[in-house]
């Protein structure tokens, strides 16, 4: 897994996995957590964790032992404000030796993918289509691939900043509320004199979009989910530092591939954005295994959602 080759280690240690790896975690965030890994630094940080959610979470009745509820009422007056997620059948197609090897499975997994990336498609150029004003003009939806990748890549590169350097205002700015409370917690956790530096050494292929949705907003009439998630393979560098020194060999370059959905909502009255784009969550490929699942995951809330109506 460490490509190292300035601290002399092997790019491949028998018995260990590849150098690319499909991640859900960040390696600065891996970094992090190394941060306080002593039994020491567990017990400071374990001393620190209940009040760093709190502040994060905005959670002052601890002592009641209630967990914080989302704001449902300011979701249904403002739903831009409601926190994301990451839209059910967001398929990213894994590798084919991960396909199902009989027939009969192979044939039902590959229709999953024909229909959900048709659906996908066939849903997108019709907001497109329904943003234009009149028959010959512009649509005022953009569904061009090259700003999204560039708005994925800027905030992949500033999360991982900002976690790295600690920065949590920066980090709420960027990443979702679900994501943000974990990556603060985190970043709370961290013993004084303790830091470490992120850096994005080159990317091993050109990032690209693996899965793009559009998708109404239940119980509103003119918002719609954006999402996109973009494939990011690159070799990234992490150094920790103590009182400013760096950490004798803890210099790690690792070769990562990250699916990074981010978000948005838009009006599809205006066509405006509603929300600054924000990272949302990284997913795994969509596996024959985690597709069964996921099927019954869709089930199940197709089912909820009859029961409501």
């Amino acid at each position: 897994m460490l490509a190292v080759t300035k601290l002399g280690l092997r790019a491949r240690l028998p018995g260990s996995l590849a150098t690319t790896t499909t991640t859900t975690t960040s390696p600065v965030m891996a970094a992090g957590r190394a941060l306080f890994s002593t039994s020491e630094n567990r017990a400071a940080a374990n001393r620190r964790t209940q009040a760093a959610i709190r502040k994060h979470t905005g959670n002052a009745v601890r002592q009641t032992g209630k967990q914080p509820a989302p704001s449902l009422e300011r979701a249904k007056l403002d739903p831009s404000k409601a926190p994301t997620f990451v839209l059910p059948e967001t398929f990213v197609i894994p590798p084919l030796s991960r396909f199902p090897k009989q027939f009969k499975p192979l044939m039902s997994y590959l229709w999953g993918i024909i229909r959900v990336k048709s659906l996908d498609f066939l849903l997108a150029r019709q907001y497109r289509f329904s943003s234009m004003p009149g028959w010959r003009q512009k649509p005022l939806l953009s569904l061009k691939k090259a700003p999204l990748i560039a708005q994925t890549k800027a905030l992949h590169r500033q999360m991982n900043e900002a976690i790295a350097s600690g920065d949590a205002e920066m980090l709420e700015k960027i990443v979702d509320s679900y994501l943000y409370v974990p990556l603060a917690v985190n970043i709370e956790q961290r013993p004084k004199g303790r830091t470490c530096t992120w850096e994005l050494v080159r990317y091993n292929k050109e990032p690209r979009i693996v899965s793009h949705k559009i998708f109404p907003l239940q119980g509103t009439k003119d918002k719609l989910l954006w999402q996109v998630t973009v494939s990011i393979a690159s070799r990234q560098r992490v150094v920790e530092h103590e009182r400013g020194r760096v950490v004798p060999g803890s210099e790690k370059e690792l070769d990562l591939v990250e699916n990074v959905v981010i978000g948005t909502m838009i009006s599809n009255e205006t066509w405006a954005t509603q929300t600054a784009w924000k990272i949302i969550s990284t997913v795994q490929p969509m596996t024959p295994e985690k597709w069964e699942r996921e099927q019954e995951t869709v089930k199940l809330l197709a089912e909820a959602g009859a029961g409501s109506s």
